[in-house]
């Protein structure tokens, strides 16, 4: 886990998903943004198209309480990263089902991918999951 480390954010989330501030950015994710945006809001980082992909992103994960894998073009201007893979993943911190932080894994590429995509996961997926997580061992 400690090589991963640098390729996760937390984020702290309400609003449904849409107000978003980042309480901890990995350093190879700020070395990919060339600085470190810890504690600003998605606001001060982004706009645009990618400030309304973000709020998508985020907002599946809290409303539906799922993981969502998603990928897409890095929209960083001069940078060597051209491609990005994400896993988003809901936490709560009361364990009571209501998604108040996300814990995010993000990977670049220099590689190029067809489209942009964005995948939360299906409801018969996460029952097996759940299924198989309480079956005794």
């Amino acid at each position: 886990m400690p090589g991963r480390l640098k390729n996760l954010i937390l984020a702290d989330v309400g609003d449904g998903g849409r107000a978003i501030r980042y309480r901890v950015v990995g350093t190879e994710i700020v070395a990919a943004h060339g600085f470190d945006y810890t504690g600003w809001t998605i606001e001060q980082l982004t706009s645009g198209a990618t400030l309304a992909f973000t709020r998508r992103l985020y907002g599946l994960v809290v409303a539906r309480g799922v993981p969502v894998y998603s990928e897409g073009k890095f929209r960083w201007v001069d940078r060597d990263f051209h491609w990005t893979k994400r896993l988003h993943l809901p936490l709560s911190r009361e364990g009571d089902g209501q998604v108040d932080m996300v814990l995010v894994g993000q990977f670049y590429e220099t590689a190029h991918g067809a489209a942009e995509r964005l995948i939360p996961a299906e409801p018969a997926e996460l029952a097996a999951d759940r299924a198989a997580a309480a079956a005794p061992p």
